[in-house]
């Protein structure tokens, strides 16, 4: 019988490992291989160590081992691809992670907490505002200039209040921020994709555009704590 959160909270049982992201916590029972996602709002008042190995913005009090999310990215990414020479992006809530390889070592690493700041946790809040469907969102032609969450959605409710549907005016938005991650990770003609945005369709074709993008799911921080189990 599946464990809740609430349960493992309560008998102080560690979990395994996890990804502790601004808006989502990735949860891995390493016996079961069984993956949880919640919401990191069920942490955030939490201070028990709860996690034997974790990483991500909300883990450091959460956790008896912290890894550092790059680093849980690019032993991810090597698990998880065997190309020798690939570039990975992944797209948080809260910011934009980027790593490219050439024979399997790091050749460029970035972290974008500026321009990528709280655009995909504003994506979340523009569609749960407007009550947008994911699967039903088309990518479009044009785009809204995203240079942070606040500034675009800010121009967002100005085009949905000049007469623009919220559903187009939110996929502009996501091609905004298309257009700056693409930018971001130098135009590459291929990129694999890392988070949440691995499932959103209007920004895998919106991306589309741009590059080749092979997502790679949720888990890929994960599959870089893995090695710390090892021994």
């Amino acid at each position: 019988m599946k464990e809740t959160l609430s349960s493992l909270i309560q008998t102080e049982k560690k979990l395994k490992l996890a990804d502790c992201g601004s808006t989502w916590t990735k949860i891995l029972d390493v016996e079961s291989d069984f993956l949880e996602i919640i919401t990191t709002r069920e942490l955030v008042r939490k201070d028990l160590p709860l996690f034997d190995i974790a990483t991500g913005h909300s883990a450091k009090k959460r956790c008896a081992k912290f890894k550092n999310e790059l680093l849980a990215l690019a032993e991810g990414a090597l698990s998880l691809v065997d190309k020798e020479d690939f570039s990975i992006v992944d797209v948080g809530g809260r910011d934009v992670k980027f790593i490219r390889f050439k024979g399997r070592k790091v050749k460029k690493i970035d972290w974008n907490l500026a321009c990528g700041a709280t655009t995909g946790a504003t994506i979340e809040l523009l569609t749960n505002y407007y009550q947008i469907d994911y699967p039903s969102l088309e990518p479009v032609d044009t785009w809204i200039n995203v240079t942070c969450g606040v500034f675009g959605m800010e121009r967002v409710l100005e085009s949905v209040s000049k007469g623009k549907s919220p559903q187009r005016s939110v996929a502009e938005f996501i091609h905004g921020m298309v257009r700056n991650v693409f930018d971001f990770t130098q135009r590459p003609s291929e990129i694999y994709l890392s988070g949440g945005f691995c499932g959103n369709r209007c920004f895998l074709d919106s991306m589309a555009r741009y590059s080749k993008v092979i997502p790679l799911g949720r888990a890929v921080l994960i599959e870089g704590l893995k090695e710390e189990t090892a021994g």
